[in-house]
């Protein structure tokens, strides 16, 4: 069994008893479960942190809501062996009418003992049973909108080409750029570039670091918490390597989103949630199979009206070990995609889910996904004759959109006729390389991930210059229409 140690020296009596209460909640489940055998307190968690009252540092200052949220999220940990895949779980693309050919999606291909089935359906009750009966508050400013995304390392790159594709549009949002921890923040980027994009950093680890409690927050996990810890009110999230082409800020203001305050997209595949998973939860057996599945690269909510949403979704990530592995059972894009969804479902909570199915833009060497305009699709379902504009390029086959590691020959995203038909006149993908030609020639601007800084010495420049000779027959010339946002400065 795990260590679990206080440093009470460093601890007010309301901050150690809300710490407790993840040992209480523990042993309480403990008492209902049965014999755990030899697993840990909490599987995903490194233990306590103790913290030195002379070093300055308090461990327990900051974020009322994580300190209140914390013991909760750990004390619901499973304790048990993590679902094993056996075999490939069965997938097809999507049926083109929703509620088609799913009937057969419901197969297994994990293995887990019954009694871990059993401890897994008693800590999500009693995790649910948490938030629905006080929920923690979730922090935000009233009123305010925003886009939240998460960036650092290779990313990097990607991103200000997505931020300028943004401001392209004339959206003025603001910008809150989630890293996971301190060793993927860059000076330059955080300190000079992203605020002229009026976007600004914000490092995961050093709020989550404020509970006495410790977690380890990446990769998929990342993106449920920086939505939590979001200053805005309604976010719409994007993936750093997703970009609008007409300006968000209506999306706020009409349906569907002010009807449900949680919008969000297809992707391609039926579903392939484990029976398993509907044991655990409490849904009606199959209640997913006649859904699509969900590509989160964008996701539009409101914390005021979705916190419970949030809070389970975060715990599906937390433990996405388990989780994902219950909702995609190693099906296609297995990660934080289903965990909205599933838990506004759960929570028999409001949500729309856009109809208009995702279409590739390009092939699977440098394509990228098309998702649908919300309000669009919204109206199409009363009203035939709508057209339905794409609202996100969502560059997410690989490689992304960064200069020194994407190098094409020709064209990834179609021909030029097919993108002005597709973007109201614009051959999008030379916009595109345009940013990154500019990044990569303008001088003085570097990313760690470019030879740690040292893109001259890679050639970078010269690289993505040949590059979009190739792709588009012609040298690049500085156009109007590709000019970065620091076009002119310095």
């Amino acid at each position: 069994m795990g260590s679990l140690l206080l440093t009470s020296a460093a601890l007010s009596g309301r901050h150690i008893a809300l710490a407790l209460l993840a040992v209480f909640g523990f042993f309480g489940l403990l008492l209902e479960h049965g014999n755990l055998g030899a697993q840990t307190i909490f599987p995903n968690i490194s233990g306590l942190l103790s913290t030195e009252v002379n070093g300055h540092r308090s461990s327990v200052a900051g974020s009322e809501f994580w300190i209140n949220f914390a013991p909760i999220l750990a004390a619901a940990a499973p304790r048990c062996s993590k679902p094993e895949v056996t075999d490939d779980v069965p997938y097809f693309v999507r049926a083109p009418v929703p509620g088609s050919g799913f009937s057969e999606r419901s197969v297994s291909v994990l293995n887990m003992e019954e009694k871990d089935v059993e401890s897994m359906r008693r800590s999500h009750s009693w995790f649910v049973d948490q938030i629905n009966d006080k929920a923690p508050t979730l922090e935000y400013e009233k009123g305010t909108r925003g886009i939240v995304t998460s960036a650092g390392g290779d990313y990097f790159p990607t991103l200000l080409v997505s931020l300028s594709f943004l401001r392209r549009t004339g959206s003025t949002l603001q910008v809150e750029v989630f890293l996971s921890n301190s060793e993927e923040y860059e000076e330059q980027m955080c300190e000079e570039v992203l605020p002229l994009l009026n976007a600004k950093c914000i490092i995961l680890s050093d709020k989550i670091d404020e509970s006495v409690l410790s977690f380890e927050i990446k990769h998929y996990q990342l993106k449920a918490f920086a939505m939590l810890f979001s200053s805005f009110e309604d976010i719409l999230f994007l993936d750093a390597d997703n970009f609008p082409v007409h300006p968000p800020e209506p999306l706020f203001t009409s349906e569907p989103f002010s009807s449900n305050r949680l919008v969000l997209w297809p992707d391609y595949w039926t579903p392939t949630f484990s029976p398993f998973f509907y044991t655990i939860t409490g849904l009606e057996r199959n209640s997913l199979e006649d859904r699509p599945t969900i590509e989160a690269g964008q996701v539009l909510v409101s914390k005021k009206h979705h916190a419970k949403t949030l809070l389970l979704a975060a715990y599906y990530n937390c433990y996405g070990d388990y989780y994902y592995r219950l909702m995609t059972q190693g099906g296609p894009g297995e990660g934080d995609k289903e965990t909205f969804s599933s838990a506004a479902l759960v929570l028999k909570a409001p949500l729309y889910t856009v109809d208009q199915a995702t279409h590739p833009l390009g092939d699977r060497s440098g394509g990228a996904l098309l998702q649908a305009h919300p309000t669009d699709d919204f109206e199409s379902q009363s009203d035939e004759k709508v057209i339905i504009r794409p609202m996100f390029v969502h560059a997410s086959w690989p490689p992304k959109l960064n200069a020194m590691r994407n190098i094409q020959g020709q064209r990834q995203w179609g021909s030029a006729e097919n993108a002005a038909d597709k973007f109201d006149g614009l051959d999008i993908e030379p916009v595109a390389w345009g940013y990154m030609v500019e990044m990569a020639c303008k001088e003085g601007l570097e990313f760690r991930d470019w030879g740690n800084y040292n893109k001259t010495g890679l050639d970078v420049c010269g690289q993505t210059r040949r590059c979009f000779n190739d792709m588009f027959g012609r040298e690049y010339a500085g156009e109007e229409e590709y000019s970065m946002w620091w076009a002119g400065r310095g």
